[in-house]
């Protein structure tokens, strides 16, 4: 074992280095629910918390469909950097944002007609769903600008750039916590706005991501080689189907993962 460990001990470095700028950038996804529960659930009070609890629960499903989506551009993009295959990077990152961004939108149409709708049908106190409604619909505004963010995270980590991603998650949920204090508690002047205030902070920090790590890729000299075929006429049927082949099957499967409790179907609870 101990040869083992000496023989590879280069590959586990550099394999760490890559994976924990990952897990530290996922986790603060999901490290969002969890302050706008702790914020709401100290300022707003116990139906404020259950309502942001039951968005979340249905919300969580979208977001990991989301995630899943997003996912396709990483592989391929690492594949045709190491063919030192720019071009190709360039035209893949164009065609991974249009698909991502209208399964934003997608996303949102189905959190709007949809889930909204199961809300009511969850035998859940009337007082809860109605602070839920609104809360849930400003979380699925927060899906097309997180799609965006994803988009250019995926890209940049397919070529080997983790740590970016992982600043703006962690300066994002700082943004978040932040932002969801002043609006909830009501600070320098904004009147108390309750649950609705962590679902402005969602959003706001969402676009802030988004637009950040947009400019970080677009105007860094290390992707200036990858971006000259990034442009709007090089999005063709071919790599968007790809895209969507490789991205469908993960966002199913985060689906169903996050969908079961207790052994039961999602659909069971409805």
């Amino acid at each position: 074992m101990k040869q083992l460990y000496t023989r590879y001990k280069p590959h586990y470095r550099d394999n760490l280095k890559l994976a924990i700028p990952v897990i530290i950038s996922q986790a603060g996804h999901m490290a969002v629910q969890m302050s706008d529960g702790m914020i709401v659930g100290h300022w707003a009070g116990t139906i404020a918390l259950a309502a942001v609890s039951l968005a979340n629960a249905v919300f969580i499903i979208i977001l990991v469909m989301g995630l899943g989506m997003s996912y396709a551009i990483t592989p391929l993009i690492a594949q045709e950097n190491a063919r030192e295959n720019f071009g190709e990077c360039g035209r893949l990152l164009v065609n991974s944002l249009l698909i991502n961004v209208i399964s934003g939108v997608l996303l949102l149409l189905l959190v709007f007609f949809g889930s909204r709708y199961i809300l009511d049908h969850l035998d859940q106190s009337p007082a809860v769903v109605a602070q839920a409604k609104p809360f849930l619909l400003l979380l699925s505004g927060s899906i097309v600008p997180l799609m965006v963010f994803l988009t250019f995270k995926q890209f940049a980590e397919g070529l080997g750039f983790t740590k970016q991603a992982m600043k703006i998650s962690i300066w994002g949920n700082v943004l978040n916590i932040c932002l969801g204090i002043t609006f909830v508690k009501g600070l320098f002047g904004i009147a108390p706005m309750g649950i609705l205030g962590v679902g402005y902070s969602t959003f706001i920090d969402r676009c802030v991501m988004a637009t950040v790590m947009c400019i970080y890729i677009l105007r860094s000299h290390r992707f200036r080689k990858y971006l000259y075929e990034f442009a709007l006429k090089n999005i063709d049927r071919a790599r968007s189907w790809t895209l969507l082949r490789m991205g469908a099957p993960v966002a199913m499967q985060y689906t169903f993962e996050v969908s079961y409790k207790d052994d039961q179907p999602a659909s069971a609870l409805f």
